[in-house]
């Protein structure tokens, strides 16, 4: 603890509780730490299976202009002992902080509807979703074929967890009124910001937070999301909703990409939903999500790329 006294006072100029204040006042700030740690836990982790990893520079010299178009992640990958140019870029992200106020979760009645439709209802929710997909995706593609001429990019959701994910809750309760019945045992409070904050919520939706626009070079689309085309693997530390820093992975090109942009990712993806109503047990996760890198790449065999040098960060 000396350290940190010593460390902070000589940073910052103040005590630690003058410190902790500022900081739990500053989200960003806690934010950018917790994104920090969760790539230095993933390093850990990737070196611990048996990879090397080496960081990519956040900023190359000459900005986001000298940036690799196909190493917009945070680091190369591959076996350790291997002697082959063959790499693998991941994206480490936490989850999103403010999801379930986003989804309009602070009210019951809200709970409710999500609730019932990933649990009772869900097969039709599915089967919605996909068709709302598909027909913004048609109506994209007419239009820009018929403004550009060329052949616009395939459609390639899943049709069993389509869209930005449609998380498994079926048999945790047996109808609408049953879920209705179990939200009425909590307290209006149990719903707001600070309960959902503090994980004290009965609910806790895992969800992924990549807001970066980008412009794709084939289409010409601009969108709020990454392309497909940034990183082979994104790597989600869930600590914020699980109080445990433990990691879900998907290879980008088995996400669904964006309706109308089939090159671009979804900001959000909802990778699970816990319930106080089986203790906040996580669930078997749906793919295109894994637990474990190893069969996340074995099994959706992700692209190798070339090792960029000028993208490495020495640190």
């Amino acid at each position: 603890m000396d350290l940190l006294k010593k460390y902070i006072n000589t940073k910052f100029g103040i005590d630690e509780t003058r410190f902790l204040e500022v900081l739990q006042k500053s989200p960003g700030a806690e934010g950018y730490i917790l994104g920090n740690l969760g790539e230095e836990l993933f390093k850990e982790y990737a070196e611990s299976i048996g990879y090397e990893a080496l960081r990519i520079k956040e900023k190359p010299e000459g900005g986001n202009n000298a940036k690799s178009e196909d190493a917009r992640g945070d680091f190369y990958i591959r076996k350790k002992g291997s002697l082959k140019d063959e790499w693998l870029v991941v994206e480490c992200k936490g989850v999103k902080s403010n999801s379930e106020k986003r989804s309009g979760l602070t009210k019951k009645s809200s709970c409710l509807t999500m609730l019932n439709k990933h649990s009772i209802e869900r097969e039709k929710h599915v089967a919605s979703i996909y068709k709302s997909g598909s027909l913004a995706y048609e109506k994209a593609k007419i239009e820009w074929e018929h403004k550009n001429g060329g052949t616009f990019p395939e459609f390639g959701w899943s049709k069993t967890n389509p869209g930005a994910g449609v998380p498994d809750l079926t048999g945790l309760w047996e109808s609408k009124d049953e879920i209705k019945n179990w939200l009425d045992t909590f307290n209006e409070s149990d719903f707001d910001d600070n309960a959902y904050w503090d994980l004290k919520a009965p609910i806790r939706l895992l969800q992924t937070h990549m807001p970066s626009t980008r412009v794709d070079l084939v289409t010409k689309i601009k969108s709020t999301g990454p392309l497909v085309s940034e990183f082979n693997i994104l790597c989600v530390d869930l600590f914020l909703k699980t109080g445990k820093h433990e990691f879900a992975f998907v290879n980008s090109t088995e996400l669904n990409h964006q309706g109308k942009s089939p090159n671009h990712l979804q900001q959000n993806y909802t990778i699970d939903i816990l319930t106080a109503k089986d203790n906040f047990k996580r669930h078997k996760l749906l793919k295109p999500w894994y637990e474990d890198l190893n069969l996340c790449i074995e099994e959706t065999k992700p692209k190798y790329r070339k090792l960029d040098k000028s993208q490495l960060d020495g640190r």
